[in-house]
């Protein structure tokens, strides 16, 4: 069911319930108060019943006298029973079968109906002289008139009822339908998105305060989608960029060794050049493998104890020679271990070590500190070199971006993946890597957090 058709039958449900119950409500007071009428009614000729019982010397006097104070009342029935047996009845109605014996059963009052009488009958005691001791008063009328009453009042409530739950339904449908206008609006701004058109925002001060969060949750998913939308597109736009000019290479180094029959030597040559850029390309793919991974993972490949001082030593042996050829000095101090996997922090504290090397002047230090906190583990790397401005800092974590573009790519020059794969690798921990750049120094530092 839709969600209008779900509103409306539930208002029409909460009408008719509230309808029903106003409706027993009326009907049993009404009948209750009908009920006290009569118990009223018969008091009152029980007591007339009473005082004539009192002013009659004989009972044919009784008789005579109560015979001329009930003359001409409709559709009641006086019972007088005494000592010696039945003194006085009188009426125009015959009591049925059962009600007597009922009477005996329940003397503070009684409603009989059948199919051919509708009574209320109540039995009286009346204590006397000592000369006319105990009278047995059974007094009854007739409430035909009041079933009927009832039976009219029921008919015209149901027909009331069915009249006001149909307008209820239709009332009901009406708001409902003007309600969730907002969601009709909202869906028609959903159904006009597409990878072209990601700039639509739900309404937010136009639609009521119930739906104001899901408007504000759906604009900022979509900002969220045209943010990656955005960098995705930029980042097919780079991929192309960078993966022409090595392609560009291969193809005009195949094309100019194929012009013309040339030596052993000069085909060695050529296949050099092919086999340097296609290892560049190769690397180039392995590391957006590796990023595209590390960006969708769900769940660490493996979680050990990593001592980053330890990692941190052992990737210096490696850059040692690299190191030494600028002059540089690389030290390592401090302590500190966090839980992830072994491999992926080993890339991250390499990339950030690969840069430091390849940008910091000749003949200063490269260092790498690791501190522990109470909630952090921060692993911090520094060298001397030229300062990155603070508009760029934020950038540096894009794809293919380099953080000397200027220069012409040599053989150590990188493709821009390095620190990205980074941000990529602690993000996966639960992390984040930032920079600081002041005075000449240049810090990266990678954080974990220890909860």
């Amino acid at each position: 069911m839709s969600l209008t058709a779900r509103l409306t039958v539930l208002f029409a449900g909460v009408v008719a319930l509230i309808l029903t119950g106003f409706s027993a409500l009326m009907f049993r007071e009404t009948s209750a108060h009908f009920v006290e009428l009569d118990q009223s009614l018969l008091t009152d000729k029980v007591h007339l019943v009473e005082e004539v019982i009192r002013a009659s010397p004989s009972e044919d006097e009784l008789r005579s006298r109560l015979g001329t104070s009930t003359h001409g009342h409709q559709g009641l029935y006086i019972r007088v029973t005494g000592a010696s047996g039945v003194l006085f009845e009188q009426g125009d109605i015959q009591l049925p079968a059962g009600l007597l014996s009922a009477l005996d059963a329940k003397p503070q009052g009684l409603v009989w109906q059948d199919a051919s009488n509708n009574l209320y009958a109540q039995r009286f005691s009346l204590e006397l002289s000592n000369e006319k001791g105990r009278v047995s008063v059974v007094a009854a009328v007739d409430t035909s008139h009041h079933r009927h009453f009832l039976d009219a009042l029921t008919v015209k409530i149901a027909v009331y009822m069915l009249f006001s739950v149909i307008v209820g339904t239709l009332l009901g449908w009406v708001a409902s339908r003007g309600g969730l206008k907002p969601l009709t609006a909202m869906k028609a701004r959903a159904e006009r998105l597409s990878a072209h058109r990601l700039d639509e925002r739900m309404p937010v001060e136009s639609v009521p305060t119930e739906m104001r969060e899901l408007a504000q949750s759906l604009n900022g998913m979509l900002d969220r989608l045209q943010r990656d939308f955005d960098r995705l597109s930029a980042f097919s736009s780079d991929l192309a960029h960078e993966m022409r000019t090595p392609v560009s290479n291969l193809l005009t180094a195949a094309q100019v060794t194929l012009a013309q029959p040339r030596s052993s030597a000069d085909y060695r040559n050529s296949l050099a050049i092919l086999s340097e850029e296609l290892q560049r390309l190769a690397r180039t793919i392995s590391d957006m493998l590796f990023l595209a991974k590390t960006e969708n993972l769900h769940a660490l490949p493996s979680r050990d104890q990593v001592d980053l001082v330890r990692e941190s030593n052992s990737l210096v042996e490696f850059y040692e020679a690299v190191a030494s050829e600028k002059g540089l000095t690389i030290e390592v101090s401090g302590e500190g271990a966090v839980s992830g996997d072994r491999l992926m922090i080993r890339r991250a504290i390499s990339n950030l070590l690969s840069n430091a090397v390849r940008h910091a002047y000749p003949q200063t230090t490269v260092s790498i500190t690791v501190e522990a906190s109470d909630g952090l583990v921060r692993l911090a790397l520094s060298n001397s070199g030229e300062e990155i401005a603070g508009a760029a800092q934020a950038a540096l974590f894009d794809r293919f971006v380099r953080m000397s573009p200027g220069r012409s790519r040599g053989e150590e020059e990188g493709v821009g993946l390095g620190l990205p794969i980074t941000k990529a690798i602690m993000r996966a921990h639960s992390g984040d890597v930032k920079v600081r750049s002041s005075a000449g120094v240049n810090t990266f530092s990678l954080e974990f957090s220890r909860r």
